[in-house]
């Protein structure tokens, strides 16, 4: 099992899905800002007469810095020196005729006499930066699906992810947004997979190798509503991440539906605000409602699993020899109380019975259900113990205290190898119970006097031989 299980996990992915990771979508803000400089010609060349909107700006630039959507801005400037008013643009055609007329050098002119043949040098400026989201509301439905390959099962699952992302303009100028959505697994099949922007008729979407992309301005101050979704199928996990660093996450909202009662959270992401049972006790219902929160952690779902016979097995037989000790100290506990006569063979017979349980058990499972194979090799184990100890001591001794001890100490130790997590808390606790019935059994009993007992029937056995 441990040798095949990566190669068996990465068939069942191939052919399933593996772990889908929902990555929060990125976004990317550009837009553009104009200054105009008003300048005259004179003898030394063009000079600046005045900047017109440069309290405007930085009132502006305070704008974005306070709104808190905007991330790092990086700006690069166009310069276009224009000869009129009309002369306007960055386009090859009107760029080639502002030169030929710059080569024109026009005569000194007073602007303040003449405002009509106003000179500007105009410098565009394109901004760029990431874009915080201003809200997400999303539903995600879970169902799980058990494969079976080998001796292995995989917790696969069915996903249903709908969400509504609000994008907000911090800006006083019109913005063209690219919106970024990572595809959650990269060997997956997604189907009707979509993105739609709500009422923006000059929205556009396309397909790329790792994400889908969406392109779309929003007005100055305004909202747009863009959804994502999808249908597919993934194995073992299901988690929505905010992105790889700490971030901002604002009005966010994601809920989950489950058709299963085990749920886990994978360690370090962030617990449900809410958990409501299903009206129709089919599953659970588990709500995230975050006004505004910082965090690098995700959320997440781990699917229930089924018992691997393979694993199963395995531990099983690794504990067999403590489950071996005790009924070996038990018996020879009641031996001893009884003045029962056993010899070390005897106790290698029962070891061979005893441990037929494991060697059938792990042998059968490959081709019985579970909890069959796991009955079938207790009772074969039983009856071998049994009815050799039935021609050693007797038909009351094999099969009352003998049966039993077996029954607790092989059956239900092995039993509890299906409470995962619960294995170990078994076993302390039979092993005290065991330890306090022994110790008011044989409270009473005078050890020195049984071991010298003992002792003396040795040391007569090669006087009764002569």
């Amino acid at each position: 099992t441990d040798e095949r299980s990566a190669t068996i996990s990465r068939m069942v992915g191939d052919l399933w899905g593996t772990e889908h990771t929902q990555v929060a979508p990125e976004l990317t803000a550009q837009w553009t800002t104009e200054t105009r400089v008003a300048v005259r010609w004179t003898h030394q060349g063009w000079e600046p007469v005045e900047k017109e909107g440069k309290e405007e700006e930085e009132e502006e630039k305070t704008t974005w810095d306070r709104s808190g959507l905007l991330g790092h801005v990086t700006s690069s400037s166009v310069t276009q020196e224009i000869v009129s008013e009309k002369v306007e643009g960055t386009d090859g055609q009107k760029e080639d005729e502002a030169k030929k007329k710059k080569k024109k050098k026009p005569a000194a002119v007073d602007w303040k006499t003449d405002p009509d043949k106003r000179h500007y040098e105009v410098t565009r400026t394109h901004h760029r930066a990431a874009l915080m989201m201003d809200g997400t509301s999303a539903e995600v439905d879970l169902d799980v699906n058990y494969r079976k390959k080998g001796l292995l099962w995989f917790s696969t699952y069915g996903v249903g992810f709908r969400s509504v992302y609000t994008v907000r303009n911090p800006t006083g100028h019109e913005i063209d947004v690219t919106m970024r959505f990572a595809y959650p697994a990269a060997n997956a099949i997604y189907d009707n997979m979509k993105v739609t922007v709500a009422g923006n008729e000059r929205g556009r979407v396309s397909a790329e190798t790792e994400s889908m992309v969406a392109h779309f301005p929003v007005a100055p101050g305004a909202t747009q509503e863009v959804a994502f979704g999808y249908h597919s199928r993934g194995m073992d996990q299901w988690n929505y991440s905010f992105g790889p660093d700490v971030k901002m996450v604002r009005n966010f909202d994601l809920v989950m539906r489950t058709d299963f009662d085990d749920y886990d959270f994978p360690r370090g992401s962030i617990s449900p605000d809410t958990k409501t049972p299903l009206e129709d006790g089919s599953g659970w219902e588990l709500g995230w409602d975050k006004e505004s929160v910082v965090s690098g952690k995700s959320i997440g779902m781990i699917m229930p699993e089924r018992i691997n016979p393979g694993p199963l097995a395995q531990g099983m037989t690794l504990h067999a020899p403590v489950s071996l000790f005790f009924f070996f100290f038990v018996m020879f506990v009641l031996q001893m109380h009884r003045s029962i006569k056993m010899h070390p063979m005897n106790y290698f017979f029962i070891a061979a019975g005893f441990f037929a349980f494991n060697l059938l058990f792990s042998y059968l499972v490959d081709h019985l259900d579970v909890f069959l194979a796991f009955g079938i090799a207790a009772a074969v184990s039983l009856l071998l113990v049994t009815s050799y100890l039935r021609l050693v001591v007797g038909l009351r001794f094999a099969f009352l205290e003998a049966g039993i001890s077996q029954v607790i100490y092989q059956a239900l130790f092995g039993l509890a190898h299906f409470m995962d997590g619960y294995t170990g808390l078994t076993i302390t606790v039979g092993a005290i119970i065991t330890l306090a019935i022994v110790m008011q059994i044989t409270g009473r009993t005078d050890w020195a006097r049984v071991f010298r007992g003992r002792q003396q029937v040795a040391l007569d056995a090669p006087a009764q031989a002569e």
